[in-house]
């Protein structure tokens, strides 16, 4: 699924993309609910070893994915401003931003593979490669409507907020991935399971 269909259109067919880019989010939202889960439950089991360290490349992509975001919010206000040098700039800052992030994941996981965490080390460290790389290619399927979206004259301001939204979803999502990964640990699931009462 590309987010592309939803994010460009006609301002005559906004309801239906507006509509489109919420579907699409619930779903990529609730594959990774299923990975969570699986992520979870899979920590009861006795082999599970969990990430002894997050790699400081990963703070980087949590900011230049934090970056993105606001440049994306920016953009969409510059161009409902119709100020359209701004507009650009932003869109700019938010594709260098959203690269960067990319860049700097394929950085932390060389780093984890030059610590011996490869990805068959163990269930955490397939977990970590397959979540992160499933975000990394919805990064890239936004970066590709990205180009579709760019500013140009006649463009209407809603595409750039479509855009906006998704990417505060694909910050939103990475957060969540960032707390799963590297602060839900199974004692913590066993209390909150109720095991440690």
């Amino acid at each position: 699924m590309n987010p592309s269909l939803y994010l460009v259109g006609s301002a005559a067919d906004l309801p239906r993309r507006r509509t489109g880019l919420w579907v699409f989010m619930g779903v990529v939202g609730m594959l990774f609910f299923l990975f969570s889960s699986a992520y979870v439950m899979r920590m009861a089991m006795p082999d599970w070893r969990p990430l002894p360290f997050v790699p400081p490349q990963l703070w980087l992509s949590t900011a230049l994915l934090i970056g993105a975001s606001v440049a994306w919010h920016l953009a969409w206000r510059a161009a409902h401003a119709h100020a359209a040098a701004a507009s650009r700039l932003a869109y700019g800052a938010a594709g260098v931003c959203s690269l960067a992030f990319l860049a700097s994941q394929l950085w932390a996981w060389r780093a984890m593979e030059a610590a011996g965490l490869t990805l068959d080390a163990g269930p955490a460290n397939g977990f970590f490669y397959l979540i992160t790389s499933v975000h990394g290619l919805h990064v890239i399927g936004g970066l590709v409507a990205a180009a579709w979206a760019r500013p140009r004259p006649g463009r209407d301001s809603a595409t750039m907020q479509l855009c906006a939204r998704y990417w505060h979803f694909l910050l939103g999502l990475w957060l969540a991935v960032f707390a799963l990964l590297f602060g839900v640990t199974p004692e913590l699931v066993n209390q909150m399971c109720g095991g440690g009462s």
